[in-house]
């Protein structure tokens, strides 16, 4: 394969290596998020639903 002219390589422009401030933003914004739910998971863990049955005192009584 041959080549008329010289090869060139354009370099990467210095601005489009930047994020945007707003980017940068969410992204911190989401990693707190998800430190905080790790916490919040570590000191208050899951507990799983269900349901309380307390006997009764009186005999023979339905509990509903």
């Amino acid at each position: 394969m041959s080549t008329t002219g010289p090869l060139v390589r354009s370099a990467p422009a210095r601005f489009a290596l930047r994020m945007p401030r707003r980017h940068r933003l969410m992204l911190l914004l989401a990693f707190e998020i998800m430190v905080l739910g790790f916490v919040q998971a570590m000191v208050q863990p899951v507990r799983r639903p269900g349901i309380t049955i307390e006997m009764s005192v009186t005999p023979r009584h339905v509990v509903t």
